[in-house]
This record gives C-alpha cells, sequence and structure tokens, in this order.
C-alpha cells in the first residue's frame, strides 16, 4: 500500500506528517518545502489549504452533464460570491439530494500554493480544505479549537472557519448553519481549556475531547478521499494528473524495460548462435573445396576460385566437363532433398561421378538411391557401413 504525506499549508511554514513509515499517533514536523522533496517521492501527496480561503456552498441546479454543470455553477452561486466568478476556481463534489456541493477559492490562492509545490519538487494528488478533513459524525458538528479561531465541520461537504468570540453569533444567524445541530463535538488542545461561553448558548449537547498532539495528526487521521472535494479539478487536474498516471504506469514501464533488455539479450544470443554456425559452415565449404582441389592452399573467396576453377576444367576438356555438369545436374536435387545428408568427396573421371556420403539410416539411404535411378541414372554402390547410427555410402553414378 502506498504511504501517504500529509501537508498542512501555512504562509510560510508547513507541516507535514508520513503515515505508513511513522505510528499512526505520531506528531508531525515542521519545516520547508524543500525538506519534502525526498520524502515526498513513493507517496500519496494530501495537501491541507486554510478553511477560510475555502467557501464551501450548495448549489441547486437541475440535473445536467458535468460539463454543462462546470459551466452553470458559477451563475449559480454569483449572488452569494463578493469576488468576480472569473477570477474563482469551482470544484465539485458529489451531487446529493438535487444540489451539489462546491468548494470555491480564489484562481491566484491556487495559483500560489501550486507554485510553492512545484518549486519544491513536489506534485499534489489531493488539495483540501482542512475543514472536511476533521472527524465527522452523524447528527453532529465537529468544531476544533485553533488558537483564536474555529475549524467546523457542519456535513460531510459543508464546513466553514469562525472567530471563536464570534462563534455563538454566527452558529445561530449564519444561513450555511440552519437547523443547528443536536450534538457538538468540540476538539481542544490538551492542557487548554474550551472557550468560555463560545458555544454555552447553543441548545445542542456539548462533548469535549482534548488532543494530544497537533492538528495535523487529527486531520490526517480522520481524513477520508471519498468525503471530500478535491481542489485539483479542471485546469488544475492536468499537472496531478500526469503525476498518478505515472505512479500507476511506472511498474508496467519497468516492466517494459526489463522485457525489452532480454528480447535484446536473445537477439545477441541468436546472433551469436548464427555467427557460430556460418563460422561452422565455412569450415565444411573449406573442406569440400580441399577435397576437389587438393593442391589449394589459399582459402579466401571460395565461390570465386571454385568459378575459375570450374572454368579452367571446362577450357581445358569441354566434352568431359560437359559431362560432369550434366550429372550433377541430375543428381543435384535429389541430393539437396535428402534430409540429414552431408557429401564426403565428389570425383568425376571417365564419365563417372564418384560420391561419398554420410546419411542418418538405411532406409534413407536407400530412399535417395531409388530417386537417382528414376532419373535414368544407373547406379552402383560400391560400400555401405554403418557407425553411430550414421551411414557411410560410396556411390558411383553414370
Amino acid at each position: 500500500m502506498t504511504d501517504r504525506l500529509f501537508i498542512r499549508l501555512d504562509d510560510d511554514e508547513v507541516t507535514w506528517l508520513r503515515q505508513g513509515v511513522m505510528p499512526a499517533e505520531a506528531p508531525s514536523q515542521t519545516g520547508s518545502l524543500s525538506d519534502l522533496s525526498e520524502q515526498a517521492v513513493d507517496c500519496q501527496v494530501i495537501v491541507f489549504v486554510p478553511g477560510n480561503d475555502v467557501g464551501l456552498l450548495t448549489a441547486k441546479i437541475p440535473p445536467m452533464s458535468r460539463q454543462r454543470m462546470v459551466m452553470a455553477i458559477p451563475f449559480a452561486l454569483e449572488e452569494q460570491l463578493i469576488a468576480n466568478i472569473d477570477s474563482l476556481h469551482f470544484a465539485f463534489g458529489k451531487r446529493e439530494d438535487g444540489s451539489v456541493p462546491v468548494a470555491v477559492v480564489a484562481d491566484e490562492l491556487m495559483s500560489a500554493w501550486l507554485s510553492r509545490f512545484r518549486e519544491a519538487g513536489i506534485h499534489p494528488d489531493i488539495l483540501v480544505p482542512e475543514t472536511l478533513a476533521l472527524p465527522l459524525a452523524p447528527d453532529a458538528w465537529t468544531i476544533l479549537v485553533d488558537e483564536e479561531e474555529g475549524l467546523v465541520r457542519s456535513g460531510a461537504l459543508s464546513g466553514f472557519v469562525v472567530d471563536l468570540p464570534n462563534l455563538s453569533l454566527l452558529l445561530q444567524h449564519s444561513p450555511d448553519t440552519a437547523p443547528l445541530p443536536q450534538r457538538i463535538h468540540l476538539l481542544r488542545r490538551m492542557g487548554e481549556s474550551a472557550p468560555a461561553g463560545a458555544i454555552s448558548d447553543l441548545n445542542a449537547k456539548i462533548t469535549e475531547e482534548a488532543y494530544r498532539f497537533d492538528i495535523l495528526s487529527i486531520l490526517g487521521g480522520h481524513f477520508d478521499e471519498q468525503r471530500t472535494i478535491n481542489l485539483l479539478q479542471g485546469k488544475y487536474n492536468q499537472e496531478a494528473g500526469i503525476d498518478r498516471i505515472w505512479r500507476a504506469w511506472r511498474i508496467p514501464a519497468a516492466l517494459l524495460v526489463v522485457w525489452f533488455l532480454i528480447w535484446i539479450s536473445a537477439a545477441f544470443l541468436d546472433m551469436t548462435r548464427l555467427s557460430q554456425q556460418s563460422q561452422d559452415l565455412e569450415g565444411e565449404i573449406q573442406g569440400v573445396y580441399r577435397q576437389v582441389f587438393p593442391e589449394a592452399r589459399n582459402m579466401s573467396n571460395l565461390r570465386v576460385r571454385m568459378e575459375r576453377s570450374l572454368d579452367a576444367l571446362r577450357k581445358a576438356n569441354p566434352e568431359h566437363m560437359v559431362g560432369f555438369l550434366e550429372l550433377l545436374d541430375k543428381v543435384g536435387s535429389d541430393l539437396q532433398s535428402a534430409a540429414n545428408m552431408r557429401l564426403i568427396s565428389i570425383h568425376f573421371r571417365a564419365g563417372e561421378l564418384e560420391l561419398r556420403m554420410e546419411i542418418d539410416d538405411l532406409q534413407a539411404f536407400e530412399k535417395l538411391k531409388a530417386r537417382l535411378i528414376r532419373t535414368g541414372l544407373s547406379v552402383e554402390v560400391q560400400s555401405v557401413t554403418t557407425r553411430d547410427s550414421r551411414v557411410t555410402a560410396h556411390l558411383e553414378i553414370r
């Protein structure tokens, strides 16, 4: 299973926690993004951005294709937004009950966040508001106390950030918070007291829990990829998509490289084997040439030398040579068709062709002899011997 690297962005420094290497409740570390370059390798990188920089809204639109929805939602939310919709980035969650949860963030902020990661050589896979990583319970809100702020998760894909002194007022009068929950789960740092009077006026059952480590440990421990809105959508999805594709295909790519190396090695071995066979064949050719021309010393360009020698023989005794070539032409096709037959020597004298050969067995020899006789040749067997499952024969053909 791939390790997960959780990163919580701040203006200057970042905190991070690698899940899978460290114990589940290990404290996070703080430093610069450049310190994370090596740790981010082979990890799913999940980034929590400040909740007060991301608005979580709901758009009520009729069913339509995602492409049309991308174009319609900004106009459906335009009256709820202060900034121009052209300067904002909209990311969507899964439609439920005729409404679509939407995360809204300034394009300028998205570009600045991703630029910091590019400079550090890190490619985030998921970018989410920190409010959507808080613990989630049915019929309850979760409020995490962070110094003078409260991170509030009011639903699976809803939440906000509020100043603690104004928490009670906001919860009672914000249209995003109606109806109020039956229970409130309050998280505070161990050793610190809950905000006095901040939520005591609410008609809800309040349960408090002190967390031991820092906020990132809470966010990383409760993050659920299926219950969040990834801001890396649309034009911001390309870089993360390429990185995910690479991670998905790097093992097949490595196997392809290994297969290619094996193929190259096999091709090299085949070339070596064929080269050895070529050398063996060249040796046999030289052996036959020496038998035909015992006085030969130079073994280079054997084909040319053979043609020149035959031409000289033809000129010295044309009739004799014609007889030799005619006989050789008649027996040539039958000799070539004989399986596993190897010529040892060829001699021609007084109109007779003497052949010495090796062949697999007596049956193959008899078949060859019968084929030669059917061509109208006179075939006389001078000798036949068998040794090591091979037959050596001496024929006279006229």
